[in-house]
Protein backbone atom coordinates (compact mmCIF):
# COMPACT_ATOMS: atom_id res chain seq x y z
CA UNK A 1 0.00 0.00 0.00
CA UNK A 2 2.78 2.35 0.84
CA UNK A 3 4.54 2.22 -2.81
CA UNK A 4 0.63 2.40 -4.23
CA UNK A 5 0.42 6.00 -2.27
CA UNK A 6 4.32 6.86 -2.97
CA UNK A 7 3.51 7.07 -6.85
CA UNK A 8 0.09 8.53 -6.05
CA UNK A 9 1.15 11.51 -3.83
CA UNK A 10 4.52 13.79 -3.92
CA UNK A 11 5.81 12.30 -1.00
CA UNK A 12 8.72 14.32 -0.07
CA UNK A 13 5.93 17.96 -0.12
CA UNK A 14 4.29 15.73 2.54
CA UNK A 15 4.97 16.61 6.57
CA UNK A 16 7.37 15.29 8.50
CA UNK A 17 6.42 14.68 12.22
CA UNK A 18 8.54 12.65 14.96
CA UNK A 19 7.08 11.20 18.32
CA UNK A 20 9.38 9.86 21.02
CA UNK A 21 8.20 6.61 22.78
CA UNK A 22 5.43 7.05 24.77
CA UNK A 23 3.78 9.62 23.02
CA UNK A 24 0.53 10.19 21.54
CA UNK A 25 0.49 9.87 17.99
CA UNK A 26 -3.73 9.33 17.56
CA UNK A 27 -6.03 10.52 20.15
CA UNK A 28 -9.33 8.96 20.50
CA UNK A 29 -11.78 11.55 19.32
CA UNK A 30 -8.97 14.08 16.96
CA UNK A 31 -10.10 14.53 13.98
CA UNK A 32 -9.15 12.43 11.24
CA UNK A 33 -7.92 15.62 8.89
CA UNK A 34 -4.72 14.04 9.06
CA UNK A 35 -3.44 10.31 7.35
CA UNK A 36 -0.35 8.64 9.04
CA UNK A 37 2.46 6.59 7.42
CA UNK A 38 4.74 5.05 9.88
CA UNK A 39 7.97 5.25 8.14
CA UNK A 40 10.37 4.18 11.23
CA UNK A 41 9.51 2.91 14.53
CA UNK A 42 6.68 1.15 16.15
CA UNK A 43 3.30 2.20 17.68
CA UNK A 44 0.18 -0.20 18.76
CA UNK A 45 -3.08 0.88 19.00
CA UNK A 46 -5.83 0.79 21.87
CA UNK A 47 -6.64 -2.54 21.00
CA UNK A 48 -3.96 -4.24 20.65
CA UNK A 49 -3.03 -3.91 16.93
CA UNK A 50 1.01 -3.21 16.20
CA UNK A 51 2.44 -0.87 13.60
CA UNK A 52 5.77 -1.18 12.07
CA UNK A 53 8.04 0.66 9.45
CA UNK A 54 5.68 1.48 6.39
CA UNK A 55 1.93 0.84 8.23
CA UNK A 56 -0.49 2.91 7.83
CA UNK A 57 -1.48 4.41 10.77
CA UNK A 58 -5.67 4.22 11.38
CA UNK A 59 -6.48 4.31 7.80
CA UNK A 60 -10.08 3.01 7.71
CA UNK A 61 -10.92 5.32 10.46
CA UNK A 62 -9.95 8.27 8.67
CA UNK A 63 -11.62 7.28 5.55
CA UNK A 64 -14.64 5.74 7.53
CA UNK A 65 -14.98 8.42 10.33
CA UNK A 66 -15.12 11.90 11.14
CA UNK A 67 -12.79 11.50 14.30
CA UNK A 68 -10.51 9.27 15.32
CA UNK A 69 -11.91 6.03 17.67
CA UNK A 70 -8.59 4.03 18.63
CA UNK A 71 -5.71 6.01 20.41
CA UNK A 72 -2.37 4.91 18.66
CA UNK A 73 0.75 5.46 20.69
CA UNK A 74 4.81 5.31 19.89
CA UNK A 75 6.39 2.19 21.56
CA UNK A 76 9.88 3.40 20.22
CA UNK A 77 10.99 6.94 18.71
CA UNK A 78 8.35 7.24 15.50
CA UNK A 79 9.27 9.12 11.80
CA UNK A 80 5.92 9.57 10.47
CA UNK A 81 4.33 11.16 6.71
CA UNK A 82 1.22 13.42 8.00
CA UNK A 83 -1.08 12.87 4.88
CA UNK A 84 -3.75 15.45 4.67
CA UNK A 85 -7.10 13.41 4.03
CA UNK A 86 -7.90 15.76 0.85
CA UNK A 87 -4.09 15.22 -0.67
CA UNK A 88 -5.38 10.95 -0.75
CA UNK A 89 -8.59 12.24 -2.18
CA UNK A 90 -7.29 14.29 -4.91
CA UNK A 91 -4.88 11.23 -5.43
CA UNK A 92 -7.47 8.63 -5.41
CA UNK A 93 -10.19 10.82 -7.86
CA UNK A 94 -7.77 10.40 -9.95
CA UNK A 95 -8.70 6.11 -10.82
CA UNK A 96 -12.29 7.69 -11.59
CA UNK A 97 -15.35 9.23 -9.60
CA UNK A 98 -15.90 6.13 -7.39
CA UNK A 99 -12.48 5.52 -6.36
CA UNK A 100 -13.24 7.72 -3.46
CA UNK A 101 -16.66 6.88 -2.43
CA UNK A 102 -15.82 3.13 -2.93
CA UNK A 103 -12.94 3.86 -0.70
CA UNK A 104 -14.79 4.66 1.54
CA UNK A 105 -17.55 2.87 1.99
CA UNK A 106 -15.59 0.15 2.07
CA UNK A 107 -13.43 1.57 5.01
CA UNK A 108 -17.08 2.31 6.81
CA UNK A 109 -17.87 -1.36 6.75
CA UNK A 110 -14.82 -2.97 7.93
CA UNK A 111 -14.68 -0.17 10.59
CA UNK A 112 -18.85 -0.40 11.68
CA UNK A 113 -17.41 -4.62 12.22
CA UNK A 114 -13.87 -3.47 13.67
CA UNK A 115 -16.27 -1.51 16.10
CA UNK A 116 -19.01 -3.76 16.45
CA UNK A 117 -21.35 -0.87 15.24
CA UNK A 118 -23.93 -3.02 13.23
Amino acid sequence: MLELLKSMIDWNAQHSVKAEAGASIIASGEPTVLIFCLETGTATDGEGRAYGDGDLIGFCEALALDRYNTPVIATSACKLIAIKQETLETALKLGGKLVWPLSRSIASDITRRRLGRW
